[in-house]
């Protein structure tokens, strides 16, 4: 028998505890997308910033154009809360961070709006410690940044989820608890897989502490809804892949796990790719610009770009009665 290495918890706490001197090394959405004005925004139908394509969005999906109290996981540069606020205008906000650095950037950004408290803690711990429940929770582009468990034996952990490895390893075990209560597929799993516990465990602290949640990530299993097509997307196995960055590493989410257990929750399941929700264009100059990566422009350059960042993005949003 083949000796493999034990399954392992891939974790980006420190680097946001005590580093994370800048985000923009990291090409994001949200930051492209910012603020008004942005040349990123020559890609959209309806140019805006993007918390305020966010409230848009999220008013269309659920009827809701104002809420109550929101909840932002790992804000950044409070530049998603800047726009969102001018939009939306929730009566009151906290945002919630592992670093102190950024949220010292969401407390500049967001100077003068009322109702904002900052909260310096883990999103698990902080929900799970909730008297009641919030109109809003927000976790945009930050999934991957969860604790994912590599290494897992898929083999392993089906027999465990069986009851018929004795005894599994902690990791194995944990991951074959959630394979089994949410009645998870891996028929389909590669031997050696990554497995995104960290992105689950924040969907089961949502249950009763959010009515309603908007979760934005890169996906490992993006289907490209029309018209959208024409957009450049690499499909690997379906399951996380590592993206290295600087001095730490994210994976990619596996949406269809989520959805599982999300609906085994009892949230109600609206699941969707990011380029409808921030309303990107799809006419024949940007399909020649997303397709061959032409740059015979500023603007050809950077709506190039965003294609090819936007699409492997997906999101949910989930809904619930509390």
């Amino acid at each position: 028998m083949t000796d493999h290495p034990a399954p392992r918890v891939n974790r980006t706490e420190h680097f946001y505890r005590v580093g994370a001197p800048s985000l923009f090394w990291e090409m994001t959405v949200c930051q492209c997308l910012g603020r008004r004005g942005s040349p990123y925004q020559a890609a959209l139908v309806e140019p805006a910033p993007y918390g305020a394509l966010v409230a848009r969005y999220l008013a269309r999906v659920t009827g809701r154009r104002r809420w109550g109290s929101v909840v932002e996981i790992g804000g950044g540069y409070g530049t998603l809360m800047e726009a969102f606020l001018h939009e939306a205008r929730p009566a009151s906000v906290t945002m919630v961070d592992l670093s102190p650095r950024f949220l010292a950037e969401q407390q500049e950004a967001l100077t003068g709006r009322g109702g904002c408290r900052f909260v310096e803690a883990d999103a698990v711990e902080f929900l799970g410690r909730l008297a009641g429940a919030v109109d809003l929770v927000i976790a945009n582009e930050n999934l991957g940044d969860l604790p994912t468990v590599t290494g897992l034996r898929r083999d392993g952990v089906l027999r465990a989820a069986a009851g018929a490895l004795d005894p599994p390893d902690p990791l194995t075990a944990e991951v074959a608890r959630v394979v089994r209560r949410y009645g998870l597929d891996l028929s389909g799993a590669p031997d050696t897989f990554a497995f995104n516990l960290g992105a689950v465990e924040l969907v089961e602290a949502l249950a009763g502490r959010a009515r309603v949640a908007f979760l934005v990530e890169h996906s490992c299993d993006v289907v490209l809804p029309e018209p959208y097509g024409f957009l450049p997307l690499e499909l690997g196995d379906g399951y996380p892949r590592r993206v290295a960055l600087k001095d730490h590493d994210e994976y990619t989410i596996r949406f269809a796990v989520l959805e599982a257990v999300a609906r085994g929750l009892g949230f109600r399941v609206h699941r969707f790719h990011l380029a409808e929700a921030i309303g990107l264009r799809s006419d024949e100059g940007i399909r020649f610009m997303a397709r061959t990566g032409a740059t015979s422009s500023e603007t050809a350059q950077v709506v190039h770009e965003l294609c090819a960042h936007v699409a492997e993005y997906q999101g949910m949003i989930l809904t619930r009665e509390v």
